[in-house]
């Protein structure tokens, strides 16, 4: 019985944690001035917000396009209609729960759901989250570089030398745990056997790492055409999300480099994201408006996050439920045997 009533407690936790956070990111723009925000809202044309909902939609047909590729790939074939609603409510777990952590497990478990083993689930996963990284290990120091220009307009100080020698310094570091991570793998399974609850597990941890490494290898093997394909559809996913902040500065009168503001934002939320707090609960808000304070005005500034709240927030947690709706109908309707 305590072990039910803290379990309920911990989800009522978290639901009120992901409430915090989300109501927090709504308000947190508002900030600077709630009726002169609505005001300038209320100027804008409507097509702002169909091109910035139809940026939400097409960035997450984007992932569930990559998704599919990787799954098919791994031999789990899939309807892409059904890839769509796991990606849809997965984005949304990404959003309501801290760290984003929720996110992993909900894709790895409706995958499994699906028919995936727990090797092929956690390689898709884990292959998903591989091209993201490198599509911003790319799009950051081209953005940085990029946003030279109006960067010395607010620090002439900075160079293209400094900008360089400190992504070079980021590049050694990254490159160095490269090339000893067999080490530090083989530190970690010292250290896990002298734990007593991993040991007792150690078989069924080797089993299912060698059953990751046989899907890497499959996945690693696969078609130039593939890997460009998937590299591409990774690149419309985050510019499209990221580009929404862009378009919405550009909306309102402001036009700074789009690789500038990428690589701001990717930096600032993946900060946000440790806070613990789901949807970084306005502290990446607050951040981008000091940071963009020398060009944008602070209550332009709150309507260029309000719009983009709206493209990268309030549209997602939507799309999460219509996902979440059609999965559940889904699973109803399989109960009940209706014919297809």
């Amino acid at each position: 019985m305590p072990s039910i009533l803290k379990q309920v407690w911990l989800r009522y936790a978290a639901m009120l944690l992901a409430l915090v956070g989300i109501g927090l990111s709504m308000g947190v723009p508002f900030a600077s001035g709630i009726h002169a925000v609505f005001a300038g809202l209320r100027e804008l044309p409507l097509h702002v917000f169909f091109i910035l909902a139809a940026s939400a939609a097409l960035s997450a047909a984007a992932k569930a396009g990559k998704l599919q590729l990787l799954q098919t790939a791994l031999g789990l074939r899939l309807h892409f209609m059904r890839t769509l609603a796991f990606t849809l409510v997965t984005d949304c777990a990404f959003l309501v729960s801290p760290l984003g952590a929720a996110g992993y497990g909900v894709n790895v478990a409706l995958l499994k759901r699906a028919g995936a083993s727990w090797a092929t689930a956690a390689t898709v996963v884990g292959a998903d989250q591989a091209l993201d990284l490198l599509f911003f290990a790319v799009a950051i120091p081209v953005g940085l570089l990029l946003g030279l220009d109006p960067l010395r307009k607010v620090f002439p100080e900075i160079s293209a030398a400094i900008v360089i020698g400190n992504l070079l310094a980021a590049a050694l570091a990254v490159c160095t745990l490269w090339i000893v991570r067999r080490r530090l793998a083989s530190m970690l399974d010292t250290l896990s056997r002298h734990i007593p609850w991993l040991n007792t597990r150690q078989a069924r941890w080797s089993r299912f790492r060698q059953n990751m490494s046989s899907q890497w290898t499959m996945l690693v093997t696969v078609g130039g055409r593939q890997c460009v394909t998937l590299l591409l559809l990774a690149t419309l996913q985050w510019l499209l999300r990221y580009g929404a902040l862009w378009f919405c500065m550009l909306e309102l009168g402001h036009r700074l480099p789009l690789g500038f503001v990428l690589a701001v934002q990717a930096i600032v939320l993946h900060i946000a994201l440790w806070t613990g707090v789901p949807a970084g609960g306005g502290s990446g808000d607050l951040a981008l408006t000091v940071i963009f304070a020398p060009w944008i005005s602070s209550v332009t500034m709150a309507m260029a996050l309000v719009l983009w709240r709206f493209a990268t927030l309030y549209c997602p947690l939507v799309l999460g439920a219509i996902g979440s709706a059609v999965l559940a109908g889904g699973r109803i309707k399989s109960r009940m045997q209706l014919p297809e």
